[in-house]
């Protein structure tokens, strides 16, 4: 992301905290002192906290989707793609220690009391199930979506379980039975 003007350099900042430290310990002061802009900025460019919180989010689908296209991309085989779906997991995650996934853990600490973030947060898994659902047919066209939706739950369940285990365990495990639900 450019950092040039107010508006980005809150972003930024807001987007490396929330990350690190969590929604709800992140207070809008830190995050000020820290962009080095003044309170007016933040309420000029995002209104509120949790405006700001929607426009993290925003920001992250629009970055996670194409990284992970591109890493994809590497590979041609449907099966492959599937299957590198996990690596791409276990890569950024070992990357950033295992702090899971952005949009799960704001939704632990906002839960049902932010509809707009709980929107963005739906809207990004929306997103990669329905991914799933055509990695998996362009492998097996007749599939049910229901094997789609459990590779994609085992996805999801392997951020979990590496944040947990701050280990690449889960990846390997998700992937492999991944495989062996595809090659039956």
């Amino acid at each position: 992301m450019k950092e040039n003007g107010p508006k980005d350099r809150i972003l930024a900042t807001a987007a490396r905290l929330f990350y690190e430290q969590g929604y709800t310990q992140t207070g809008i002061n830190q995050i000020l002192e820290e962009a080095k802009v003044a309170k007016a900025s933040l309420y000029q460019h995002y209104g509120s906290k949790d405006e700001l919180g929607v426009a993290y989010l925003k920001h992250e689908r629009e970055k996670w989707f194409p990284m992970f296209y591109k890493y994809l991309d590497h590979y041609s085989a449907p099966l492959d793609k599937i299957l590198a779906c996990f690596d791409f997991l276990e890569e950024s995650q070992s990357k950033r220690d295992f702090k899971g996934c952005r949009f799960i853990n704001l939704l632990s600490e906002v839960s049902d009391s932010s509809p707009k973030m709980r929107e963005q947060i739906v809207e990004h898994k929306s997103k990669l199930r329905t991914l799933f659902t055509h990695l998996v047919m362009s492998y097996q066209p007749n599939s049910p979506q229901s094997l789609a939706d459990s590779i994609y739950l085992l996805f999801e369940g392997a951020i979990v379980e590496g944040k947990i285990y701050k280990h690449s365990w889960p990846f390997r495990t998700a992937k492999n039975t991944t495989r062996k639900m595809l090659e039956q």
